[in-house]
C-alpha cells in the first residue's frame, strides 16, 4: 500500500485552444491517482477556450482557472502557475495533449522509491495529424537517447516531453523556473531540464504515459526555428549542445525507415507494459 500521496499541481497553460482543452483536461480528471489541482492558466484565448475551462471548474473544484495578459511564450504561464501551486510535485501539461489514466500513479510511485531524484518523466507518442508516413511521427525518448543528468543531456540532446514530467516544486524555485526569454522559446523546457540537472539525477519509466497532439497551429513543428534557438540556448549557457538531425527532411525512404524504428520501439513498450 503507497503511503505517499502527495498534493500534485497540475499545470495546464492555455490559448486558443477551444478544439482540445476539454480532452485535455479529462486526461487528468481520469487520473487513476486523484490528490491533485489543475491550474489552468489562460494567455488571453479570444476563442471559447475560457467559457469551456470556466464550465469545467463550476463542476470540478479541483480545476482553477486564470487569466493572464498575452504573453505567446509558454514560459510565462507556466511560470504564472508554479506561483499558484500548492502541491509538492508539479507536473506540466501542455492544452491540445493528454495523459494516460496511470501516468502520475506510475510516477508518483517511482518517486517514492527513489527520494533523491529532482523529477521523473516517462515516453510519449505523437498522434492527431500524423500517421507512420508523417516526418512528425516519433517516440520520444528512444531507449538509446534516455536521459538521467547533466552528461546525458549534452551528449543525447533533449528527448523529455514537457508534458510527461513530475518534479519537485522545491527545485523548480531553487532554479526560478523556466526562462521567459522570448528566444528560447520551443527550447525552454531543455534549458530548464539542463538547470536542474545541476541539481541532481532525474528517472525515466520506460512506459508511454504521454500522447503529443500534432497538428498545424504549433509553434514547435517548425525545425529550422527550433535549431536556431537550440543555438542561442548553447551561446546563452556557453555549453556545447547538439544540433537537431533532420531525418525527416531527408526523403520519404529515410523517412519511412526512421519512423518504422519509433514505431517498433512503440510495439516493444506495448508489450513490455502488458507482460509486467
Amino acid at each position: 500500500m503507497r503511503n505517499y500521496n502527495p498534493l500534485v499541481s497540475v499545470i495546464i497553460p492555455a490559448f486558443n485552444v477551444e478544439k482540445y482543452i476539454e480532452e485535455t483536461i479529462s486526461s487528468v480528471l481520469n487520473q487513476s491517482y486523484t490528490n491533485y489541482e489543475i491550474i489552468v492558466v489562460d494567455d488571453s484565448s479570444t476563442d471559447k477556450t475560457l467559457e469551456i475551462i470556466g464550465k469545467i471548474s463550476k463542476k470540478d473544484s479541483r480545476v482553477k482557472l486564470f487569466k493572464i495578459e498575452h504573453s505567446g511564450r509558454p514560459a510565462v504561464p507556466r511560470n504564472f502557475g508554479i506561483s499558484k501551486a500548492q502541491g509538492e510535485l508539479i507536473a506540466f501539461l501542455d492544452s491540445d495533449d493528454l495523459w494516460a489514466k496511470e501516468k502520475l500513479s506510475a510516477q508518483i510511485g517511482f518517486l517514492e522509491i527513489n527520494p533523491d531524484l529532482i523529477f521523473v518523466y516517462s515516453m510519449s507518442v505523437t498522434f492527431g495529424k500524423v500517421n507512420l508516413f508523417s516526418p512528425h511521427y516519433e517516440v520520444l525518448p528512444l531507449l538509446h537517447k534516455t536521459a538521467r543528468n547533466y552528461a546525458d543531456l549534452i551528449s543525447k540532446g533533449n528527448s523529455i516531453t514537457c508534458s510527461s514530467v513530475l518534479i519537485k516544486k522545491k527545485y523548480l524555485e531553487e532554479v526560478n523556473g523556466f526562462d521567459e526569454d522570448a528566444e528560447l522559446k520551443a527550447v525552454e523546457d531543455y534549458d530548464l531540464w539542463l538547470r536542474l540537472s545541476k541539481l541532481g539525477s532525474f528517472g525515466f519509466i520506460p512506459r508511454i504515459h504521454t500522447y503529443y497532439r500534432v497538428h498545424s497551429t504549433q509553434s514547435s513543428s517548425d525545425w529550422e526555428m527550433k535549431q536556431k534557438r537550440l543555438e542561442y540556448l548553447a551561446s546563452k549557457r556557453k555549453i556545447p549542445l547538439k544540433g537537431y538531425r533532420f531525418f525527416r527532411n531527408k526523403g520519404i525512404l529515410v523517412c519511412l525507415l526512421r519512423n518504422l524504428y519509433h514505431y517498433f520501439t512503440f510495439l516493444f513498450i506495448k508489450i513490455l507494459s502488458v507482460i509486467s
